[in-house]
């Protein structure tokens, strides 16, 4: 294919995929503009909807904001947040205030209440986010509590009387269309690039650090966008009860957004949208039964558990592909380029005198290492030798005790995970860490960084580079299966892959990021003498083809002489043999220490 053929296939794409986005706003905004008018006739008719249900449609999107905004955070970032009625608060009373109080238009008072409320996301996550599981449960629970309590004894706001006489502002078509945008606005984050590091920080957040994924950082930005809306639903909320008082963001105005998370499904906006439904019109329809309430939701919930633990919807979402809408990408050519780095000066990783201490027990020794542009080596050793823990010094999730690390000239020793990962040092883990909820194609293509990647509003809007960098990404990721025979299997989900592929697509999603060092701990564990040559094949097609320094720990001693140039072996920490595989074989100390007589 000549160049100006090249040039015009990829014209005619684009255009394709600029058709596709406007039929799929078409669609968005029609049906968001017909479902409105809908509900409005219905109304006005006093066919199905009258006043009453009208109320109970405007408390149905309030909701429906609190829970997309939780899930963004406790979902699909996997951060189990118990703060939300905070975010709520500080939205509510900034925006009553500014009416009641000021004047200010109803929008600016919203606006400005998601701010204030993104402002304190910001305060509670920098500090807090370096925390998991329970200990950020207990930590966003206590900056709810400190919220509630600060407004509790703040006189401009009435303290602990409450506020009365907001401004009746909060309608139906604000509600409608504020519930609308926070859908959109979290389905395009989630489908963005930043959307997928969130998703693999849930996934697991080490193997997402090592894939160059700065996971604090991602975290506060999930934690900043989820408590502006909730900021948003608080304003909302005050203009439509018209009197607040702190009792009304307490514990349980937290639990009942988690509720609604949890029922709709972890990770699906679909979900979250029909459990608003389900949790804003249950006790009305329950009400004629109210002695018997707690009985029924109590069986509901049992129900629940067994037959839909994951949710009314788990994970799924209403796609466009069931409309034929979604974009049908071209599977790339199959005589493709060699898609690893061949430029720039040689890569050059050094250690020099690296100690790592646990406790009183010295685990790496004085480790000094020199490892030179395209090189193969292998480290071996028994055992509790310190192997996997040099590794995890190298890729920054282990801070050398002593000594210094550098990587192409420079010190690597403090770098997070995610900076070593950016400047060219890829791994894979002994026990593969796959994001294994996610599918083959996903696990790729959050490796994938573009040279100038595109910003948060641009994955918001879906404009600007988000669609030829998301095309380009895709057809990247695509190249990078059919390279290592997963291109049949990018739908499938990563834990349903057989071992062996599992393994290739690790090292697939590790090249991914187009390292200059790819560090490879113990591949051929778990696999049979096929499979094992399978792999030195493997392993030997990509030092080659990538151009690639290449670091193994291996205890299949048959794999390490056939394939690599040097070896270093450890023993108890210290650096006990380093040369070449005929010199080791015959080294004493490697055979007493770990290769025995047989191997001479």
């Amino acid at each position: 294919m000549t160049k100006e053929e090249t040039t015009d296939a990829k014209r005619t794409m684009a255009m394709a995929i600029d058709r596709k986005s406007l039929a799929r706003a078409a669609v968005i905004l029609g049906g968001l503009a017909a479902g409105y008018f809908l509900v409005v006739a219905l109304h006005r008719a006093e066919i199905l909807i009258n006043d009453y249900y009208l109320q109970i449609l405007i408390w149905v999107g309030i909701n429906v904001i609190m829970g997309v905004s939780l899930n963004l955070i406790n979902g699909f970032t996997g951060q189990f947040s118990l703060g939300h009625a905070g975010f709520m608060a500080i939205g509510a009373y900034v925006a009553a205030s500014m009416t009641k109080l000021m004047g200010m238009p109803f929008a600016l008072a919203l606006l400005a209440g998601g701010i204030a409320a993104a402002a304190g996301g910001l305060v509670v996550g920098i500090p807090t986010l370096r925390l998991a599981g329970d200990y950020l449960a207990i930590a966003t629970l206590g900056f709810g509590e400190i919220i509630r309590v600060i407004i509790l004894n703040l006189d401009v706001v009435g303290g602990p009387r409450g506020l009365p006489g907001i401004p009746a502002h909060t309608t139906f078509l604000w509600v409608y269309a504020i519930a609308a945008a926070t859908v959109v606005v979290v389905r395009n984050l989630i489908w963005s690039r930043q959307g997928r590091a969130l998703v693999a920080i849930r996934e697991d957040e080490t193997a997402a650090e090592t894939m160059g994924v700065d996971t604090t950082r991602n975290k506060i930005m999930a934690f900043v966008v989820g408590a502006f809306f909730a900021g948003v639903a608080g304003g909302l909320y005050a203009h439509k009860i018209t009197f607040i008082d702190p009792s009304q963001f307490d514990f349980m105005k937290s639990v009942e957004a988690l509720v609604i998370i949890v029922l709709g499904g972890l990770g699906s906006i679909t979900g979250t949208v029909m459990a608003a439904f389900v949790v804003t019109f249950l006790p009305e329809v329950l009400r004629a039964f109210a002695d018997y309430r707690m009985i029924i939701y109590s069986l509901m919930l049992i129900l629940m558990m067994l037959y839909r633990p994951r949710g009314l919807m788990g994970t799924a979402e209403f796609s466009f592909r069931q409309l034929g809408l979604a974009d049908r990408r071209p599977v790339p050519d199959k005589g493709g380029q060699a898609v690893g780095r061949s430029d720039g000066p040689p890569p050059v990783l050094e250690t020099r005198r690296v100690c790592m201490d646990f406790g009183g027990l010295r685990a790496v020794s004085d480790f000094n290492m020199t490892l030179r542009q395209g090189e193969l080596v292998g480290l071996i050793g028994p055992n509790g030798a310190g192997k996997t823990t040099v590794f995890n010094m190298l890729t920054g999730l282990a801070e050398a005790t002593s000594g210094r690390v550098y990587f192409m000239g420079e010190d690597i020793t403090k770098r997070r995970p995610s900076e070593i990962n950016d400047m060219g040092v890829a791994r894979t883990f002994q026990n593969i860490r796959l994001f294994s909820n996610l599918s083959v194609l996903d696990n790729v293509r959050i490796a994938f960084r573009g040279e100038r990647p595109y910003s948060m509003a641009e994955a918001l809007l879906r404009a600007g580079r988000y669609s030829p960098q998301e095309d380009q990404i895709y057809r990247k990721s695509m190249e990078f299966l059919r390279l290592f025979g997963l291109e049949d299997r990018a739908s499938e989900i990563a834990s349903k892959l057989p071992y062996g592929a599992q393994r290739r697509l690790e090292m697939a999603r590790a090249l991914a990021t187009r390292p200059k060092l790819l560090l490879l701990d113990e591949p051929a564990a778990g696999m049979n003498p096929q499979e094992t040559q399978e792999l030195l094949e493997l392993i030997r097609w990509i030092h080659e083809r990538f151009d690639l320094t290449v670091l193994l720990i291996e205890h299949d001693m048959n794999l390490v002489m056939k394939l690599c140039q040097r070896i270093i072996v450890l023993d108890y920490g210290l650096t006990i043999a380093d040369g070449s595989p005929a010199e080791i074989v015959k080294n004493r100390r490697v055979i007493e220490a770990y290769l025995g007589e047989e191997a001479v």
